[in-house]
Formats: structure tokens, C-alpha cells, sequence
């Protein structure tokens, strides 16, 4: 074997090793992430949600009225303190979809603002993890602000956008996103490919905490809790269950 060949050979293995110690580590992290290459937008287009970007308009509308509701001021406690405790909410999150397709689970929450009268609600956040449909094998993990006041940048369908994803109290990593929207008057969306649904599963905490960074600003910080039993609905949906608990 040449020299050359050899140095290559060895690169490749180093190279190898070095992904190896990545993935591992993402996945101790909780989720085993991957950069989205640019080549991957058609894949994971807004039009591939339309269900999730119903969902999403109808309680971004819910939570925007909930916070000065004046009609009912019990329901609207009732709902304040929903929106700040946060639920999941589980759907396929493409109409016409085949059993076992786009299975999605959001996580819903927003936080408390002290106010003189009464309290309200602020930073209203979605964080959503999909499994594969169409033409995407992999897994998808996406955050969208609830709010219509948010940091999130406004960028074209399918954009790839550099960001910094915290987890926890572990170590930020620096990936690719994909920005895209769920449907005409739903927010924007964050998107970060996962190898596989099996890694997203297997790496989900029931408690976790995420927040994402970019050009130096938090746009998207929330706590989920429950994840087990998310995880446990997912997987009934992939079985082909369908995509409501």
C-alpha cells in the first residue's frame, strides 16, 4: 500500500472515529442530532405539515385570547394555567397520511407574567419531534413560537440556518436548522434532522430542557415533562396506531 493510500486510509478511520464520538455524545445528550444538509429542504417542507400548522394556528389564536379573555375570567385562569403547566398534543401531522407516517408529538408551553391585576403569558413555545413520511427516512425535531411577538429570524421556505442548540446542562452544540412554516399563518418553524426515529426515541428524557441561540439571541427555550409517555405514543403511531391519544 502506498503512502498515500495509507494516509487516506487513516484519515477515513480518524474521520470514522470522530463521527462515532459525536453521535455518541448526542445521544447522551438526550437526542441524537445531525446537521440538516441544504440538499435536505425539499424533504422537510412546510407543505409536509399542514395538520401540525392547523394545530398550531388554532392554539396560537387560543393562548393570544386566552391572556385577556374577560368573559369568562375562570376559563381563562383555567387555560393560563395549562398554557404554563404545558401538554402534548399527538397527530400525524400530514392529511392524507399512511398509517405509520409523519407521526408527530408537540409540546405546548408558555410562562408566567406577573402582572398588577391579573397574570398573563409570554414566549409561548412549540417543540415537536416527528417520524419519517414521504420522501424523509430520518426523524425531525422542530421549535415554533406561539406568539406573534417572538425572535425567531424571517427567512424563505426551506432556508438552512446556522444555530446553537442547548440541552440541559450539557454542552451546546452548533447545527444546521432548516426554517420553514406550517401553514400560511402559522409561525415559523425550526427543524433539525435526526438519523433515525429509533435514535429519537431511544435518547428521549421524560424531564428535558431545550433552548436554541441565534446570532447571539435565545428565540426558543422550553422545559418538556411527560416525555415517556410521549415517547409511548409515538411509538403506537408508527405501529400505525394513528396519531391521537
Amino acid at each position: 500500500m502506498s503512502a498515500l493510500a495509507t494516509a487516506a486510509d487513516a484519515a477515513t478511520h480518524d474521520n470514522g472515529r470522530r463521527m462515532a464520538m459525536i453521535r455518541n455524545m448526542m445521544l447522551a445528550a438526550g437526542l441524537s442530532l445531525a446537521g440538516v444538509p441544504c440538499g435536505a429542504a425539499s424533504g422537510v417542507d412546510g407543505a409536509s405539515f399542514d395538520v401540525l400548522g392547523s394545530m398550531m394556528e388554532t392554539r396560537r389564536a387560543e393562548i393570544n385570547s386566552g391572556d385577556i379573555l374577560e368573559s369568562n375570567k375562570e376559563e381563562a385562569i383555567r387555560y393560563r394555567e395549562k398554557v404554563i403547566a404545558g401538554w402534548w398534543e399527538f397527530m400525524q401531522a400530514r392529511s392524507g397520511a399512511r398509517p405509520g407516517e409523519y407521526c408527530a408529538a408537540s409540546f405546548l408551553r408558555g410562562k408566567r407574567v406577573k402582572r398588577e391585576r391579573v397574570d398573563g403569558i409570554s414566549d409561548g413555545m412549540v417543540v415537536t419531534l416527528f417520524g419519517p413520511g414521504g420522501g424523509y427516512g430520518g426523524a425531525l425535531l422542530g421549535f415554533s413560537p406561539l406568539g406573534s411577538e417572538h425572535a425567531f429570524p424571517r427567512l424563505g421556505n426551506g432556508t438552512p440556518v446556522r444555530v446553537t442548540l442547548k440541552q440541559g446542562n450539557l454542552q451546546p452544540a452548533t447545527l444546521n436548522a432548516i426554517y420553514t412554516k406550517a401553514g400560511a399563518k402559522a409561525p415559523p418553524m425550526l427543524l433539525f434532522a435526526v438519523p433515525s426515529i429509533e435514535a429519537l426515541l431511544a435518547g428521549m428524557r421524560d424531564d428535558w430542557h431545550f433552548e436554541v441561540i441565534y446570532q447571539g439571541t435565545s428565540i426558543a427555550d422550553i422545559a418538556w415533562h411527560d416525555g415517556l409517555k410521549a415517547r409511548d405514543e409515538l411509538k403506537r403511531c408508527l405501529a400505525g396506531g394513528g396519531g391521537h391519544g
